[in-house]
């Protein structure tokens, strides 16, 4: 443990789902949607026990990892996992894919981009973020974070 290059950080989430939401219909329908509006992969499952489904969210350390199970995961709706996006531009274009993608599917929950201040202790941080669901117990944040001079420093 003296080795290490960088503090712990996050690289997967699991969550248990409804077997439906993992069923061969299901499955595809998950694939679909994260592919098409975050550019997410499927990875491979081998050796896995239950079949999970692994959506590669980045490189491939970085995922998120689905598990048909009862009881499964039941959350509050704003419950939800965070990711950093380089531009509100970027951000903007998420949700607007969400948006072409709900114009088919009803199940797709946005909660549209908002911006505010978040005080830091040297500096304000302007914060954009967004809020993406579908199928999934969790939502998708999207957030920008952009550094910003304080009055009068």
């Amino acid at each position: 443990m003296t080795d290490r290059t960088f503090r712990p950080r996050l690289n997967h989430v699991a969550i248990s789902v409804d077997p439906s939401v993992l069923d061969d219909r299901g499955r595809a329908t998950v694939l679909d949607f994260y592919g098409d509006v975050f550019g997410w992969t499927e990875g491979d499952n081998t050796g896995e026990t239950g079949n999970p489904l692994i959506l590669y969210t980045g490189a491939p350390i970085q995922f998120v990892y689905l598990l048909p199970a009862e009881p499964f995961l039941t959350a509050p709706s704003l419950d939800h996992f965070g990711l950093e996006v380089a531009s509100v531009a970027e951000l903007e274009e998420l949700v607007e894919r969400a948006r072409l993608y709900r114009k088919g599917d009803t199940r797709v929950r946005i909660i549209e981009p908002s911006t505010r201040v978040t005080q830091g202790p040297t500096h304000d941080y302007l914060l954009t973020s967004a809020y993406i669901g579908f199928l999934l117990p969790l939502m998708v944040e999207l957030q920008h974070l952009q550094r910003r001079e304080r009055a009068g420093s």
